[in-house]
């Protein structure tokens, strides 16, 4: 997408890392600490993940909405008969029906 902010990391470059660690050698005391910080860190990848795929289709959708607003403005000022018509695209009701 166009204009989506850049994800600042590289989850695979992580993984590797994480892999890379898993595979040292570490005494039991650093072992186990690493296990509990590398299980966090997996989590954390995985909710960053999804929080920039969430935000991907909050700024499509908040795009298409503009977009109808946009028409339905310009239907407006046209004259047509339904320029609401556009809005009812973007917005389906639960039975499928429309919600405007």
């Amino acid at each position: 997408m166009r204009h989506l902010p850049p994800l600042h990391i590289s989850p695979d470059a992580i993984n590797a890392r994480l892999a890379s660690l898993a595979k040292s050698r570490k005494c039991k005391k650093c072992k186990k600490r690493a296990i509990r910080a590398a299980a966090d860190i997996t989590a954390l990848l995985s909710e960053v993940s999804r929080l920039h795929a969430a935000l991907a289709a909050a700024r499509l959708d908040a795009a298409n909405l503009r977009a109808a607003i946009q028409s339905a403005l310009g239907a407006a000022e046209d004259g047509e008969a339904d320029p609401l018509a556009y809005l009812r695209d973007e917005f389906p009701g639960p039975d499928g029906g429309w919600c405007l």
